[in-house]
């Protein structure tokens, strides 16, 4: 072969390994820029999931599951989740656009805290947060970290996006969503709300003394619309408003914080034996509740509750003939809240629990010192 020959496909080679080296570099690129702007998990099966785990960096894990149609905190005893969290949680996902992506190199996954929870010889601020979704048949539909939020505005303050790692893309994606406030603790994904009754509404409260014989107070109303009264009050003494409104006012956005062990001792929370709170309505529901021993501080305040109904003695049927708007029956009601929330023990803030008083000076002003 010439030199002249051979030089020339010397050229050629050299000007087609270019080509090809160009290429390769802007291969990545593109493909990335198709990624921009898309939905990062738009194909996540929702209607397929029956388990959510969450694993937090410093050991906190919640599990749910759907166990016969309905979500539960597998830590808490099978207690109902709150689905409105895990509908929220599972939108925003599948709501979130790229907004950036670029190679997990093990630097960028240190320094973003992408690296998985249960890593061990890794810095816990190297360390996301992993969110696993899965099938009834235990089948891993989608596994994800949650790492660092990016924060902008003004003071770089506010959350902007969040960067994730999908276990089964070689990519760090950068999302506009943020999940910095994703609840890591069982108790945050407990059903909340128990009871809400409005103060209007009750008709009658009493309570009985922990020996179940000594009626400690009692209030009622004449008639609906009408402020509560006392049935009686030791003499010279004067109702403190307030409290008695407090008092009233107990049932309404009753929530919780958590749920007691149901293998703890009902004595040692204060409750075997327990004063007895009895909310009479007027459409006939009966809340009775059992509060705990007196808590302050770090102690946890207990509290238990039955429903139950009594016919009001004063219902009066609907005339023959008129057409009334069709109710719930209260009767039915009571049965479905008592199956509901009547075997737990309750973890409720301590100012709820105040509001459940047991003694009636609590309820009566001050005496006065004066003499007459």
């Amino acid at each position: 072969m010439k030199v002249k020959t051979l030089v020339v496909l010397l050229i050629i080679l050299a000007v087609l390994a270019v080509i090809g080296v160009a290429t390769l570099n802007r291969k990545g690129p593109e493909q990335g820029k198709k990624v921009l702007g898309t939905f990062l998990m738009k194909d996540l099966p929702a209607n397929d999931i029956a388990a959510l785990d969450i694993r937090g960096k410093g050991g906190e894990a919640v599990h749910l599951r759907k166990v016969a149609g309905r979500w539960v905190v597998q830590e808490r005893f099978g207690y109902p989740a709150d689905f409105s969290r895990l509908s929220d949680l599972v939108h925003k996902l599948m709501n979130a656009k790229v907004g950036r992506t670029f190679q997990a190199s093990q630097d960028a996954l240190k320094r973003l805290q992408l690296l998985d929870p249960e890593q061990g010889n890794a810095k816990d601020e190297e360390k996301g947060t992993r969110v696993t979704f899965q099938d009834s048949k235990g089948k891993t539909l989608a596994q994800l970290v949650m790492g660092k939020v990016m924060k902008g505005g003004q003071g770089g303050m506010y959350p902007e996006g969040q960067y994730l790692k999908l276990n089964d893309r070689p990519n760090i994606f950068l999302v506009d969503k943020a999940f910095e406030g994703l609840e890591k603790s069982p108790s945050g994904w407990l059903k909340k709300d128990l009871i809400d009754v409005k103060a209007a509404d009750v008709r009658e409260i009493s309570c009985v003394a922990a020996d179940g014989k000594n009626v400690v107070y009692a209030f009622k109303r004449p008639e609906e619309g009408k402020d509560l009264e006392p049935v009686t009050l030791p003499p010279g003494r004067k109702l403190r408003k307030s409290g008695l409104n407090e008092l009233a006012g107990a049932l309404s956005s009753l929530n919780i914080e958590d749920v007691a062990d149901p293998g703890l001792d009902l004595q040692s929370m204060g409750l075997n034996p327990s004063a007895k709170l009895e909310y009479r309505l007027f459409n006939g529901i009966v809340y009775d509740l059992y509060p705990g021993k007196k808590c302050k501080g770090s102690d946890k305040c207990y509290l238990r509750v039955e429903v139950g109904y009594e016919k009001p003695a004063d219902v009066t049927q609907a005339p023959k003939g008129k057409i009334q708007k069709k109710k719930e029956d209260p009767a039915q009601e009571a049965k479905s809240l008592n199956q509901k929330i009547g075997h737990w023990t309750y973890i409720i803030p301590q100012w709820k629990h105040d509001a459940f008083v047991t003694d009636l000076g609590s309820l009566l002003e001050k005496e006065s010192k004066k003499k007459p």
